[in-house]
């Protein structure tokens, strides 16, 4: 029977982790967003619009959903949504700033404690984004859309 080289099993798993992460940015519509709406090379929030280490979810179907829990870096910028996974999840994740006049919907829910807003963007992935930092964007989104 043949067996692995134990040194060659830290590239097995690293493998493993970039196909994994892969997927996630296909299945949840990360790329297709990526398309369109990739920040400017550079490009980051000022520190008080930033909020780390938050979740949000990304909904390309009914069944096609990408979770990030507790992975992301949110913006709220006068430039639209920033979006950035944290460093061990970027793999095939280009940092997203999506204008706020690409959102064409926001919607409240919530599911016992755990509130959430909706954002729709124009033919893409539907952004789910939890809490105060979902209500902050909601707010935004209203100001901006409304000028």
């Amino acid at each position: 029977m043949n067996q692995v080289a134990p040194i060659l099993l830290p590239f097995f798993f690293v493998g493993i982790w970039l196909l994994a992460i892969g997927l996630l940015a296909a299945v949840g519509g990360w790329r297709s967003l990526a398309a369109s709406y990739a920040a400017p090379e550079g490009f980051e929030p000022e520190p008080e619009n930033r909020y780390r280490f938050r979740s949000i979810q990304l909904r390309s179907g009914f069944l096609l959903r990408s979770n990030y829990r507790g992975s992301m870096t949110v913006g709220l910028t006068p430039q639209g949504l920033y979006l950035v996974p944290f460093v061990l999840f970027r793999f095939l994740h280009k940092p997203l700033l999506i204008p706020w006049t690409a959102i064409t919907d926001c919607d409240e829910g919530s599911f016992l404690w755990v509130q959430w807003i909706d954002m729709t963007v124009r033919d893409r992935p539907v952004i789910r984004v939890y809490g105060t930092v979902g209500d902050a964007a909601w707010g935004q989104w209203r100001s901006t859309v409304r000028k």
